[in-house]
């Protein structure tokens, strides 16, 4: 399988909005294993560009910026936040997938079932995201993870009743922090602190007949390395909890809608791009250093091969490796391969330069500025620390090794 698949999508041209209207060209990512994620459509989401349509006809349009017959989804949803909109993706096989939702502005955002299908949508098995953007921007690139893996049991909690929320906390040695679920009307609400945050999670109830219940999430926050979900189990009981499981997967795919238009009838091409985490950037240019404060001119990389390490001065594993290529850096120059690191995580960067400077580290170090998880998300990071090998044109030879296998990975 190739590593990275794209896919140019042409469409027709129509000469002014509201012209006859061309047959439909359906902007669609076709996966290995058969499953087609199509983006078919979006409309503001914002009060103030709602303001035209008090009546709830929404507009809606493709990709390419052409004029949408009937609405995909027909809830009433909207916001304060000026220059959002509300998108749905179309399925062709109903399964357990989960998807997350990536933007310049917005990031790691859940996407959900729709519940209020429009006319000759209700078969379809669609989903739906909400997404910010600068003001007045005119297209847009829209990038989806999707999981369809098997579920992973990180943490399995045993349930008594009556534990309190005020009282009882389920701890774990992954990261996972959950504080005791409570009855809420007819539903059970638990809240859930965890760190892991590049896989897909769930929370999942099993009943004392051994019945699987899926909660509905929602974001709750948001901090320096970790995140805070409510998740709700819809017309359950908590008296009738046996156990609750906490579970990860990763993203499989990640999916790019690029170029899409961000007004109706601002007509653009529309591509797609897939691409296979682990098969990302072996091969590719590697990526420019957009929303990463860092100045690789500090070093004269022209003509040499990079070696790049993100990685977080807060975690003992990351030091180490810092440390270790501190230690091999004249090594690695007299074999004409520069150094340069990213702090993935927000620090002080004066906190940064000192420790960098006790430790002799002479190559560029920078952070990343904002929009962590896209930035990771776009250089294809799964853990760290994450190092990533180039040749002398800076093509990618190599990513997510270990320092220890650094040497054998620069022979090769």
């Amino acid at each position: 399988m190739k590593n990275c698949i794209l896919i140019m999508i042409s469409f027709l041209c129509i000469s002014t909005y509201g012209a006859i209207e061309e047959p439909e060209e359906k902007v669609i990512a076709t996966l290995p294993e058969g499953i087609t994620v199509e983006l078919v459509g979006l409309r503001n989401y914002s009060i103030r560009d709602l303001e035209q349509f008090k009546d709830g006809n929404y507009q809606w349009w493709r990709p390419d910026g052409t004029a949408m017959d009937e609405s995909p989804d027909m809830s009433q949803g909207r916001t304060s936040v000026s220059d959002s909109y509300w998108f749905v993706i179309r399925f062709n096989k109903s399964n357990d997938y989960t998807c997350k939702a990536v933007a310049q502005l917005s990031n790691n955002l859940t996407v959900h079932p729709v519940n209020n299908k429009g006319k000759g949508f209700e078969n379809d098995e669609l989903r739906f995201f909400t997404l910010i953007f600068a003001k007045g921007q005119k297209q847009a690139d829209i990038e989806l993870g999707l999981a369809i893996g098997q579920w992973n049991v990180v943490e399995n909690w045993s349930f008594w009743y009556p534990a309190a929320p005020d009282d009882s906390f389920f701890s774990s040695n992954d990261g996972v922090i959950m504080r005791c679920p409570e009855q809420k009307g007819s539903d059970v609400v638990a809240e859930i602190t965890q760190t892991i945050l590049d896989d897909a999670t769930r929370l999942v109830a099993y009943d004392k007949k051994d019945i699987l219940h899926k909660s509905q999430k929602s974001g709750g926050g948001t901090g320096a390395g970790i995140s805070r979900y409510i998740h709700r189990f819809k017309n359950l009981n908590i008296q009738n909890i046996d156990h609750l499981e906490f579970q990860s997967r990763p993203y499989d795919y990640r999916i790019t809608f690029k170029n899409v238009s961000l007004q109706i009838g601002q007509k653009t091409q529309v591509q797609v791009k897939i691409k296979k985490p682990g098969y990302l950037l072996p091969g590719e240019p590697l990526p420019n250093f957009d929303g990463i404060n860092i100045d690789p001119a500090r070093t004269s990389i022209q003509d040499k091969s990079l070696l790049v390490c993100f990685f977080d001065m807060e975690q003992r594993p990351s030091r180490n490796c810092i440390l270790e290529l501190s230690q091999k850096a004249q090594e690695l120059k007299s074999k004409d391969i520069e150094i340069i690191a990213v702090q993935a995580s927000k620090i002080e960067q004066e906190y940064l330069d000192n420790w960098a400077k006790e430790n002799n580290m002479d190559f560029p170090i920078g952070i990343i500025k904002e929009n962590q998880e896209q930035t990771l998300f776009n250089w294809d990071v799964k853990a760290l620390p994450w190092l990533i090998l180039t040749d002398k044109e800076h093509i990618v030879q190599t990513e997510g090794f270990s320092i220890n296998e650094l040497d054998n990975k620069i022979e090769k």
